[in-house]
């Protein structure tokens, strides 16, 4: 492998690109050529297998754990080389990037593994198998790489061109603990509208699991065909039923629109509530005051400011916007139509007043397969949301706890093993 000075690369020994410079965000930053990359897959193809063959799954698992666990841990050396490059990559804040990576590595700990792993009993996927990661969720990798790792199946896994590194941190961790994986994992970065290197990262792989948004997802199944899974663009809404406490409803769904800046699928774009919906986008509105206390955004870019902007002064106009926020603190507005529109980020959340929760599904019809999950309040919620699982929705949870889906969930509805099996 290569050095453990942060990378945004981590392939098999031999396997290093001509081309390394040092990235001004504070890492060493790759420029593969396309016969390096078919090279690092070809070098997967070849060993990945037999090299996983011959690491018992408990022992996998166990490598597993551990970096998962000095990934978690603040003070480990691992941690520490890590963070401030990755807050230049994730524009994150501190804060939100702690607990971002907490959620997610918490979520792939020793629990999901296992279970994964009864679930996989008897199972293997031999050959190789690539991943292409979006990079709105830092630490995604880690839905890929541990079906990978429990089914023992090689893969190569290419990060984001905007955050590159959490994968290849993974890969090092768990090849520092287990070298021989060093022959079955790779992480690499390229465009992606580079197809040239595309082919060379992707010809060799049986199956290519895809997380972006939507033009890359559809040049992607131009070149690739029936070799793809793809997890396109989502988003996430809440449904509140009568009676409600509105200030800790409010509180709660304010940690599934703040977490990760909004950016995740399973970020609350927008809340139903049978009755009134002042009191409750008030409560919101607390809420948000109170995440960006205690989880602050990171840097607003000048494009989202203007569209949440615009916004903003229409809704102040018509006496839909609601708590006086801060743009940093995020946006709450009362929207009149019952119909979903997705929020244009910064934590703008719409909240709808409805007679009867059961009829929001059916307002939402249109977004058939666009929608992720459900964050609920009260026993009507649950039950309208029921209501949700034919439009594709693949999650739903109490308000406060939608994100926090583990690693053998089934994003978009497809088990994690089916996916990468």
């Amino acid at each position: 492998m290569v050095t453990r000075t942060v990378a945004d690369f981590a392939v098999p020994t031999g396997c290093a690109p001509a081309a390394v410079t040092h990235d001004p965000r504070g890492f060493a930053a790759a420029r593969f050529s396309a016969a390096e990359l078919d090279r690092v897959a070809a070098r997967l193809e070849d060993r990945g297998a037999a090299t996983l063959d011959g690491i018992p799954l408990e022992r996998r698992l166990e490598v597993w754990c551990a970096a998962v666990e000095a990934l978690l841990d603040p003070e480990s050396d691992e941690r520490q080389r890590l963070v401030r490059p990755l807050l230049a990559t994730t524009r994150l804040s501190p804060e939100g990037l702690s607990e971002g990576l907490r959620l997610m590595l918490e979520g792939a700990g020793s629990a999901a593994a296992q279970r994964l792993a009864r679930r996989a009993a008897g199972r293997r996927a031999p050959s190789l198998a690539a991943v292409s990661l979006a990079g709105n969720v830092p630490a995604l990798a880690v839905q890929a790489l541990l079906p990978a790792i429990v089914l023992g199946r090689p893969l190569l896994v290419k990060s984001a061109s905007d955050e590159p590194l959490f994968a290849p941190a993974l890969v090092d961790a768990l090849v520092g603990r287990e070298p021989a994986l060093g022959e079955a994992l790779a992480a690499v970065r390229f465009a992606g509208e580079d197809e040239p290197l595309g082919r060379a990262a992707f010809a060799r792989a049986e199956r290519i699991v895809a997380y972006g948004g939507a033009p890359a997802i559809g040049a992607l199944a131009a070149r690739l065909g029936g070799r793809l899974v793809a997890h396109g663009p989502k988003a996430s809404v809440a449904l509140v039923g009568a009676p409600v406490d509105p200030v800790g409803a409010g509180r709660a769904l304010a940690r599934d629109v703040a977490l990760f800046d909004q950016r995740g699928c399973l970020s609350v774009h927008a809340v139903w509530v049978e009755g009134d919906p002042r009191a409750l986008a008030e409560g919101l509105a607390w809420g948000l005051a109170l995440e960006h206390l205690r989880l602050p955004p990171g840097p607003i870019e000048a494009g989202a400011a203007a569209a949440v902007q615009q916004l903003r002064g229409v809704a102040e106009l018509a006496g839909a916007a609601v708590g006086g926020l801060e743009i940093a603190q995020g946006t709450v507005l009362l929207e009149r139509s019952p119909d979903f529109r997705p929020s244009p980020g910064l934590r703008t959340v719409r909240v709808h007043g409805v007679d009867d929760l059961d009829r929001v599904a059916d307002r939402l019809a249109p977004w058939r397969g666009r929608l992720q999950g459900v964050a609920v309040v009260g026993e009507a919620a649950e039950l309208a949301a029921a209501r949700f699982l034919p439009l594709g929705v693949s999650r739903i949870a109490p308000a406060g706890r939608l994100q926090e889906a583990e690693a053998d969930w089934a994003n978009g509805g497809l088990d994690p093993l089916e996916a990468f099996g």
